[in-house]
C-alpha cells in the first residue's frame, strides 16, 4: 500500500472520529457533521483508487477470502445472538422446577394481572442507609417482576424518600422502611407485606370499583364486632374484613325485619337467643332473591336457625366433636382445639388449601346432610380426619362414635320459592371466626375465602403463601460407597485422561 493511501485512511479515520465527537457533545446534527462525514468518504475514496491494484489482489488471495468467510460467519453468529437476545426480551417465559412452585403466581394473581387495562403504578419508598432495605428492594423486585411477565401495565417506582420528597409528602412518607402503594385509576391502597398474598389482596382492594357491603345480626347474643380484648370477640374479624375493603355494618333484624337493599352478605356469628319467626321469614326472603347467608353455630344452641338449615336438607347433630389421640398411657380425647384437615379439592374456597394443614374450631358440631333438596347443592368443604370422635356433652366419660365428621358446609342453588341463585356457608363452630383463633393455621384463610365465595368476589379469595420445600437425599452406607467409586472418582480421572490424550493427539498431528 502506497504513502498516499494509508494517509488518506488516517484522514477518513480523523474525520469520522471528529463527527463522532461533535454529535455526541452538541446532542443533535450540525453542517460540521456533514462536511467530516464527505470528508471521511473523499479520503476513503482517494486511497481504495489509487491502490485498486493492492486491494484487487488482496482481496483474491485465497487467506483473504477464508478470512472473509470467517467474518461473515461471525457477523452471522452475532446478527442471531441479537435477534435471539430481542426476542427472549419482548417474549420473555420462565419455568418453575421447584416442588412447591414457589416461583409461579397463583391462577387469582395472573387472572388479575391479565385483566389490568390501565397502568398500575407501584411505588416502593425507601432511604438510603437503612438496614435491610436493599434485600427489601431485591425481594419486591423479583416478586413485581413475576405480575410484569403477565401484564405491561404494572409498573414500578422505587422512590427514594430523601431524594423525591414532594412524592414521598403527598404519600404521608417519612420512614424508609420499605413502605409500598399501590395506584390505579385514581384509587390507592398499601401492602403491608412483600409476598404473593398481600400483594394479590390488595390488587383487589385497588381493582374494586365498589366496597361490598357485609352485615352481622345483633340482638340475639351475638358475638360482638368491637371487642378486642377477649379471644371469644370478633374484633379481628372486622378489622381484617375492612382491611380488604368490606363494609361491616351491624343488623338490627329484631328491629326492623327488613334486609338492606346492599346487603351482599349476611353474617350470623354465634346467636344464643332464639329468632322471631318473622327474622327467620325476612332471612328466606333474602335466599330467594339470590342473597348470601354466612351461618356459624353453636352445638345445642341453633337459636332457631335450624329451620333453615334443614330446609336445605343439612340437619345439626347438636354433639361435640374432638379428636383422639394416643399418648404412652393409651388412647385418649383431647379437648383442647380440633381440627379440620380434610378439605374439598373441588370447591373454590378450600382446593387452594395445602395438604397436611388444619383449620382448628372449638367443640364444633357436626352437620349431616340428610336429605338431597331439588335446586339445592350441599358440599362437604371442611372435614375431621378418622382420628375423631362425637359427644353428646362435654363431660366425657366414655368413648364416643369415631369417624369422619363435617364441620364446614357450602350450601348453593335456588332456595325453594325463589328465582334467583343463592349462596350459604354453614359452620357447626363460631369459635373459629374470634381473636383467638382467627390466625391459627389456616382458619383466616377459610373465613376470607368464604366471605369472598359469599360476596361473588372469587378473585380475592385469598392465597395461601408458598414455602420453599428442600429435596433430601438420605443414603445409606452401601449406597454411598457405590457413589463414590462408580462415580466420583472415576469421572475426574476419564476427563484427565480424555483432555491428556487429545493434547497429545494434536500435538504429534
Amino acid at each position: 500500500m502506497s504513502k498516499i493511501s494509508k494517509i488518506s485512511f488516517l484522514f477518513a479515520g480523523i474525520s469520522l472520529v471528529s463527527m463522532s465527537i461533535v454529535r455526541y457533545l452538541l446532542g443533535e446534527w450540525v453542517p460540521f457533521c456533514w462536511l467530516a462525514l464527505g470528508l471521511a468518504i473523499f479520503f476513503l475514496a482517494l486511497a481504495l483508487i489509487k491502490d485498486r491494484v493492492f486491494f484487487k489482489e488482496f482481496f483474491t488471495m485465497k487467506t483473504t477470502k477464508e478470512g472473509m468467510s470467517m467474518g461473515v460467519l461471525i457477523i452471522l453468529m452475532i446478527a442471531l445472538l441479537a435477534v435471539v437476545n430481542y426476542l427472549g426480551v419482548r417474549h420473555a417465559k420462565t419455568w418453575d422446577f421447584s416442588v412447591s412452585q414457589s416461583n409461579t403466581l397463583a391462577d387469582q394473581s395472573i387472572k388479575l394481572a391479565k385483566s389490568l387495562d390501565s397502568d398500575l403504578t407501584v411505588r416502593f419508598f425507601y432511604k438510603k442507609g437503612v438496614e435491610g432495605n436493599e434485600e427489601n428492594r431485591r425481594l419486591f423486585r423479583e416478586l413485581i417482576k413475576k405480575y410484569q411477565d403477565q401484564s405491561p401495565k404494572v409498573v414500578l417506582d422505587f422512590v427514594e424518600v430523601n431524594e423525591r420528597p414532594d412524592v414521598s409528602k403527598e404519600y404521608g412518607v417519612d420512614k424508609g422502611s420499605g413502605v409500598v402503594f399501590m395506584d390505579y385509576k385514581g384509587r390507592r391502597t398499601r401492602v403491608e407485606k412483600i409476598d404473593e398474598q398481600e400483594f394479590t389482596s390488595a390488587l383487589v382492594k385497588v381493582t374494586r370499583e365498589k366496597n361490598k357491603t357485609i352485615y352481622f345480626t345483633v340482638g340475639h347474643g351475638e358475638m360482638s364486632l368491637d371487642e378486642a380484648k377477649e379471644g371469644l370477640g370478633l374484633k379481628s374479624l372486622k378489622t381484617l374484613l375492612e382491611s380488604s375493603r368490606y363494609t361491616v355494618l351491624p343488623l338490627p333484624l329484631s328491629q326492623n325485619p327488613k334486609i338492606p337493599a346492599d346487603a351482599d352478605v349476611i353474617v350470623i356469628a354465634g346467636a344464643i337467643q332464639g329468632f322471631q319467626p318473622f327474622e327467620i321469614t325476612a332471612l328466606e326472603e333474602y335466599l330467594k332473591s339470590g342473597g348470601s347467608l354466612f351461618l356459624a353455630i353453636e352445638s345445642q344452641n341453633s337459636a332457631g336457625l335450624e329451620k333453615i338449615v334443614n330446609k336445605a336438607g343439612i340437619q345439626l347433630q347438636n354433639d361435640y366433636i374432638m379428636n383422639v389421640v394416643e399418648t404412652k398411657l393409651g388412647r385418649g380425647v383431647n379437648q383442647g382445639p380440633v381440627m379440620g384437615s380434610t378439605f374439598s379439592m373441588s370447591n373454590k374456597i378450600t382446593k387452594a388449601f395445602p395438604k397436611n394443614e388444619i383449620t382448628l374450631f372449638r367443640y364444633p358440631q357436626a352437620l349431616k346432610t340428610v336429605d338431597r333438596v331439588d335446586g339445592i347443592q350441599v358440599d362437604e368443604i371442611v372435614k375431621t380426619s378418622n382420628e375423631a370422635m362425637a359427644f353428646k356433652s362435654l363431660s366425657v366419660s366414655a368413648e364416643g362414635p369415631q369417624g369422619v365428621y363435617t364441620l364446614v358446609d357450602e350450601v348453593t342453588g335456588t332456595w325453594p320459592g325463589g328465582t334467583k341463585p343463592f349462596s350459604m356457608i354453614v359452620a357447626g363452630d363460631v369459635d373459629f371466626l374470634t381473636n383467638q383463633l382467627l390466625y391459627q393455621n389456616l382458619n383466616r384463610d377459610l373465613v376470607l375465602n368464604s366471605i369472598a365465595s359469599l360476596a361473588k368476589e372469587e378473585n380475592l379469595i385469598s392465597i395461601t403463601p408458598k414455602e420453599a420445600q428442600a429435596t433430601q437425599m438420605f443414603m445409606t452406607e452401601t449406597k454411598f460407597g457405590i457413589f463414590l467409586f462408580a462415580f466420583i472418582i472415576p469421572l475426574p480421572i476419564l476427563m484427565l485422561g480424555a483432555s491428556i490424550g487429545l493434547w497429545m493427539r494434536r500435538r504429534n498431528a
